[in-house]
């Protein structure tokens, strides 16, 4: 059985603030000021003063404050949420990074300023999954800031050139930065980035197999560990050694660094890594058969899980698309007034330069204005229309999880608890009401499991499924037969991205359980092939459904969440031979 943790990584969102000797003193003070607000999560305010300094630097004309400015800009948006305008700040600066001026004998601060752009890039497109982009901008950053001479700047984002690296997959390089990070974090006297870049080493060798040295970067970790206060620097550590524990399939070891965790001063402070360890501490006890503590720790999860996310999904969803639109209307009154009097004199001037520009190009200006207008309008109703189905689709699924989980629970663990009112009501005996409930039980922890999404980021759909088909045989066992099977040619399982892997997931997940509750079926055949670039899922039984006219929840979902993979279901009943449920996909 596989346990997968959440590994906290420290935040992506780096903002290096570079100061500009030759720059004006108000675009640095409005520069620091703006960072201090972004890192204590006043954002919204960061980005005012962020426009501000922009304005500044670009009167100035000095690029290299106009590359910092848009660049740290992109990074307050980004973590906003707010991704389309980020990205033309980062665009600004990359246009005036990439030209040949800027790159002829760049100075110390235009090489941090291009290596702090290049990591930023990186980050975003890790987060949207764009992973070979993601690569390719990590290392531009490291090669930029490797010609740096600031060896505490060159060890943070060493780190997080490796931090990269490593969520994209590519773990012998990411070895590599972070064991950069570490030395120069060493030259500088920075033992907590020293820290960081240990424990993620020690983790990166023994994922790589090479035990030995997972070992010397363990003793280096514990030998720093006197100079470490910092809660998020330990907890990188603790959990470090909790993923290599459950790896290695050593619960009793998870358990101590669980507890450890657990244990940390402020940890009260976050709530989903208290919720990480209690979801999967309950699995470690269970694995030891310490059952009492596991059903414990089970309870407390759920009560984080609650807490979490009962009241926050509520509001997130409701308030997403009113506060958007609210500080969207704000900020454009704001701007409209003050440059109302500029407006009219930009107008006439850009006006005059466009007439006699025409003139000279019209050909050439009139074909590229004509074909630019047409891309431009083309992108923003695909991004309309893409954004509008992303949403149905999202609120469509949740609607059907409730509607399919109300069923799991009206028709299974209903029909339990009444079949054990009637027994206790006849007196039967307490053997036969303790059997009862276990059955009870079962159906309800089934169901608990069922809803919590895999995770794909550390684990294929050949991998998830192969478990889920692994927990469906333990608890058939004896009274239906279930297998798996799965083959891939000329292709990888890591090809299928997490979002479509999940509604295959789910699909199998939903056939299964219509084949073992309502058809009777005594075996059941679970297959998968990939093959280049298309995948082929059959779930195949041998029993027989009862047909009564009505559409089931669970095929209407299937089909729903085929379309939005754009995928073909196709279902042959026949009798005396069972039902065979095909998914066919093109990636």
């Amino acid at each position: 059985m596989k346990i997968r943790i959440t590994f906290t990584i420290f935040s992506f969102a780096l903002f290096f603030n570079l100061i500009n000797a030759q720059a004006k003193p108000e675009i640095d003070n409005l520069r620091e000021k703006a960072d201090s607000l972004h890192s204590i999560g006043q954002t919204e305010e960061a980005i005012k003063i962020g426009e501000e300094a922009i304005r500044l630097a670009e009167e100035s004309g000095n690029q290299i404050q106009i590359v910092g400015t848009h660049a740290a800009q992109g990074v307050f948006l980004r973590s906003m949420g707010r991704i389309d305008e980020a990205l033309r700040s980062y665009d600004k600066a990359l246009e005036i990074v990439t030209s040949q001026d800027f790159r002829e004998n760049p100075n110390q601060e235009a090489i941090e300023e291009i290596a702090s752009l290049y990591i930023n890039l990186a980050v975003l497109n890790l987060d949207m999954q764009n992973k070979e982009q993601a690569i390719l901008n990590a290392k531009l950053a490291g090669e930029w800031i490797n010609k740096s001479e600031d060896a505490e700047l060159k060890s943070t984002i060493f780190g997080v050139v490796g931090s990269v690296l490593t969520g994209c997959g590519e773990l012998k390089e990411a070895m590599a930065y972070q064991i950069l990070a570490y030395d120069n974090a060493m030259v500088c006297k920075d033992p907590e980035t020293a820290f960081r870049a240990a424990a993620y080493s020690m983790l990166l060798s023994d994922r790589l197999g090479e035990k030995s040295k997972a070992e010397e970067w363990r003793k280096k970790c514990t030998e720093l560990m006197p100079q470490i206060n910092s809660i998020m620097a330990k907890l990188v550590y603790y959990q470090a050694e909790c993923s290599i524990c459950l790896k290695n399939n050593d619960p009793k070891g998870a358990i101590k660094w669980f507890e450890e965790i657990l244990n940390t001063e402020g940890i009260e402070n976050l709530p989903f890594i208290q919720y990480d360890c209690y979801n999967n501490l309950h699995i470690a006890y269970s694995d030891l058969g310490n059952y009492e503590d596991a059903y414990k720790t089970l309870i407390k999860s759920n009560e984080v899980r609650d807490s979490l996310w009962q009241q926050e999904k509520e509001e997130n969803l409701r308030d997403l698309t009113i506060k958007y639109e609210t500080q969207e209307t704000k900020l454009a009154l704001t701007e409209s007034e003050k440059k109302r009097s500029e407006a009219l004199m930009w107008v006439f001037i850009s006006l005059a330069i466009l007439l006699i520009f025409i003139i000279v190009f019209i050909i050439v200006l009139n074909k590229n204005r004509k074909e630019r207008l047409k891309k431009e309008a083309e992108y923003a109703n695909l991004k309309a229309e893409i954004g509008k189905q992303l949403t149905n689709q999202y609120i469509e699924g949740l609607e059907n999880e409730r509607a399919r989980m109300s069923k799991e629970l009206h028709d299974g663990v209903c029909n339990d608890l009444l079949a054990i009112e009637m027994n206790i009501k006849k007196g039967s005996s307490q053997d036969n009401a303790a059997e009862l409930i276990k059955l009870c039980r079962d159906s309800v922890r089934r169901i608990s499991h069922e809803l919590i999404p895999p995770e794909f980021n550390y684990a294929t759909i050949d991998e998830v499924v192969r478990y889920y088909i692994g927990k469906q045989q333990e608890a058939y066992k004896g009274k239906v037969a279930i297998g798996y099977s799965s083959s891939i040619d000329n292709a990888k399982w890591t090809d299928i991205p997490d979002y479509t892997a999940l509604d295959i997931y789910r699909i199998i997940q939903e056939a299964v359980g219509n084949a073992l509750k309502h058809s009777g079926a005594e075996e059941i055949e679970v297959s998968m092939k990939l093959v280049g670039n298309h995948l082929e899922v059959k779930v195949k039984d041998n029993g027989r459904y009862k047909i009564n006219g009505v559409k089931g929840i669970g095929l209407e979902s299937i089909q729903k969440r085929a379309k939005a993979i754009n995928g073909k279901i196709t279902i042959v009943t026949k009798e005396n031979e069972g039902t065979t449920l095909k998914l066919n996909l093109s990636l």
